[in-house]
């Protein structure tokens, strides 16, 4: 017997796995349960499997198929196969799968028929495909209303008779209420309900009602059950709950319930190890700020209990999957005052095929889970976990665990650190390099920017050495790119794991590169607790673009060097890009979702990062955010435009412009004395030029 589901995301087909082992020990010895994932187009291969799989099943189960080339294959393919299926059972699907749901002999959705029966069809199909299409519902405050609807109608249901087309009904919520809740329990009581309703022979196999679990509540891997309140969870934590170091975390609800949360489990316990306390919450979805008012902040005063929020979800703060209220996000946020982190799971492909990829991330997941997120203001976008190949459910990127970890655990550090102890690295850029450009940016001024900066930060508390003036800050700069500190070979080689790897593109450390005798040389000043270098170039004199977002090679050591010094030398707690835009995010990786063989997440390693941007460069911003976790500090282009010339000056210009065109020597010498008269006029007397005598025309060639 073969029972084929179709669904999306990685909660179900755990569950559903676990659910047909059970029941093949309990009197369905025979049965097979193959899974496809209906979240994006499937590809030939995919669909291959599974029109095979939909040719030899006896039920097939749909759930959540919203993609429009997965809904047509899989409606055309039914249509094909006519009433070879015992049962197709279509959960909250596209209208023509919906359509063609079919329980036993009836088709309760198919718009066919009179009476109670089709009213109550008519709306339970309604309801469904209205949920398949939320976006054109507006804005539900309540997610957790749903599960509350689907309870009352459950309740309902038990009312209607057992047989005829009601009783197909009953059948079909009862069917649903499991699958809502889909704990392996409850996805072997909707397939044990399907083979008992609708295979000859099994009659007799018993479907447990489906239990019940709440709509949010605080999960852990170590306790026993899900928490429903703050209080119960704190008085079990084991460690302490302080406001200003303890991670609120957003899960997601059906990964909890179906028991696939294993890479939820890796980023908690690598947090803790990080001496970071968590809270981690079940996502209310389509409403975020309903779970973090309900377990994230104290009721009576409104302070957080936490000091960051990182959602795992995937999706908008506000709105989930349907929809982005990025305003009501961004309010809600700023009134908490607490920074969005939004960590990836592969929910879009395998992890061998995000390894494997020069991309990264594919376009759709990079749009759900990375562009979305970024407008609502959450930062740091690490893949942290993902279904392997062979797999049935997702599971912890260790590494990846632990890095996003360390980040958010300087992050911590900065927060808690008292101002005079907090160390600053500035970076600048020298673009093009050797061409005396040393302190550029697009649409900033930055040595004046530096300085007010500077006096700022001492003002408030930060321990800084301040220059008189911003001369004296550009020429101690320039000073410092000539006897600014050594990083000794031999340093370098115990400080940075990647050495061989630059080797093979750039020979023996430390090269040949911003180097003197056996020693890497920083371009920068120390100002108290405040470094102020200038980042490397490229390193390709002639090219300096040829690393930009190259298939492959690497940084030359004295960029990786800096870094290097940036962080374990000189000690700094957070690295400040200055200005658009410098060329760390642009080193070779991939586009989105980087690894830990990506050279952006190399060079930046842990290191919290600011960069002063651009408000008019979102597009390159979207690349600092993605490739090298950039916090973006947006600054306003200048509000200047070209004033253009105006009366006698204009008229100058075209004077001097027909003058140089002319050709007949009597008319330059008109052209001439017109010149000399306008020029006299505005007060811009000079010698003529070499070859102009006193309204004469200029040799030929000359002018």
């Amino acid at each position: 017997m073969k029972v084929v589901a179709f669904f999306v995301g990685s909660s179900l087909p755990a569950a559903l796995r676990r659910a047909g082992k059970a029941l093949r020990s309990q009197g369905v010895p025979d049965l097979v349960v193959a899974c496809h994932n209906a979240t994006l187009p499937m590809d030939a291969r995919a669909w291959a499997a599974a029109e095979s799989d939909l040719s030899e099943a006896e039920i097939v189960f749909i759930a959540h198929v919203t993609d429009p080339e997965n809904a047509s294959r899989i409606a055309l393919a039914l249509d094909r196969l006519g009433r070879r299926h015992q049962a197709v059972i279509v959960f909250n699907s596209m209208p023509d799968l919906m359509r063609r749901a079919r329980l036993g002999a009836c088709e309760p959705f198919a718009g066919r028929g009179a009476g109670p029966a089709a009213r109550l069809a008519s709306r339970l199909g309604s309801w469904m495909m209205a949920y398949a299409r939320l976006r054109a519902r507006g804005r539900p405050r309540r997610p957790e209303r749903y599960l509350e609807l689907l309870e009352q109608v459950s309740r309902a249901v038990e009312w209607l008779p057992a047989g005829g087309r009601l009783g197909e009904l009953k059948r079909y919520v009862q069917l649903y209420a499991c699958f809502m809740q889909p704990s392996p329990e409850n996805i072997g009581s909707m397939l044990a309900l399907a083979i008992s309703s609708y295979i000859p022979g099994y009659r007799r196999l018993q479907a447990a009602p489906p239990a019940s679990y709440p709509a949010t509540g605080i999960y852990h891997p170590d306790a026993p059950a899900l928490f429903t309140t703050f209080e119960a969870y704190r008085a079990w934590y084991p460690g302490r709950l302080d406001p200003e170091q303890t991670a609120g975390l957003l899960l997601m609800r059906p990964q909890v319930v179906s028991g696939a949360c294993g890479h939820y489990d890796g980023l908690i316990r690598a947090l803790e190890a990080e001496g970071i306390s968590t809270v981690p919450v079940l996502s209310t979805l389509m409403d975020n700020r309903t779970a973090c008012d309900r377990f994230l902040v104290e009721p009576r005063t409104g302070a957080p209990r936490v000091s960051q929020i990182l959602s795992l979800t995937g999706f908008s703060f506000v709105g989930g999957p349907a929809m982005n209220d990025s305003e009501a996000a961004a309010e809600y946020l700023k009134r908490l005052n607490r920074p969005l982190r939004s960590a990836v799971s592969l929910e879009m492909q395998r992890v061998e095929d995000w390894q494997d990829s020069r991309i990264g991330l594919n376009p759709v997941q990079t749009a759900m889970q990375v562009a979305i997120p970024e407008i609502d203001g959450a930062t740091e976008p690490f893949v942290y976990g993902g279904t392997p190949g062979g797999a049935a459910e997702p599971e912890p990127l260790a590494e990846r665990c632990r890095r996003i970890a360390r980040r958010l655990a300087r992050w911590e550090r900065l927060r808690r650190l008292p101002l005079e102890q907090v160390r600053l690295a500035f970076v600048l850029y020298c673009f093009p390099p050797d061409k005396g450009n040393v302190g550029t940016a697009a649409d900033l001024d930055v040595f004046p920017s530096l300085w007010q900066t500077f006096r700022r930060l001492k003002a408030e508390g930060y321990r800084v050495l301040v220059p008189d003036s911003v001369e004296a800050l550009r020429s101690r700069l320039l000073d410092g790119m000539v006897t600014g500190p050594r990083l000794p070979a031999d340093e370098y080689y115990r400080l940075c794991p990647y050495v061989e790897e630059i080797e093979a593109e750039w020979g023996p450390a430390p090269g040949t590169i911003q180097t003197e005798g056996p020693n890497i040389v920083i371009q920068g000043i120390e100002l108290g607790n405040v470094f102020l270098g200038i980042q490397p170039t490229f390193g390709y004199e002639g090219d300096p673009m040829r690393m930009m977002l190259a298939e492959g090679g690497a940084p030359h050591h004295g960029f990786m060097g800096f870094y290097v010094y940036l962080d374990r030398i000189f000690r700094a707690d957070a690295v400040v890009h200055v200005g658009t835009h410098g060329a760390l995010e642009f080193m070779p990786g991939k586009q989105a979702g980087l690894s830990a063989l990506c050279w952006p997440d190399r060079l930046i390693g842990e290191l919290p990062n600011l960069y002063l941007y651009s408000v008019n460069n979102p597009s390159e911003g979207s690349i600092a955010k993605r490739r090298s976790y950039a916090t973006l500090i947006s600054y306003l282009t200048p509000p200047l435009e070209s004033a253009g010339l105006y009366r006698d000056l204009a008229s100058l210009k075209e004077l001097i412009r027909a003058y140089r065109e002319a050709a007949d020597p009597q008319q330059r010498r008109r052209l001439f004395a017109a010149i000399s008269e306008t020029a006299a006029r505005l007060h811009l007397e000079a010698e003529p030029p070499s070859g102009v005598i006193s309204g004469a025309a200029a040799p030929s060639g000359q002018s």
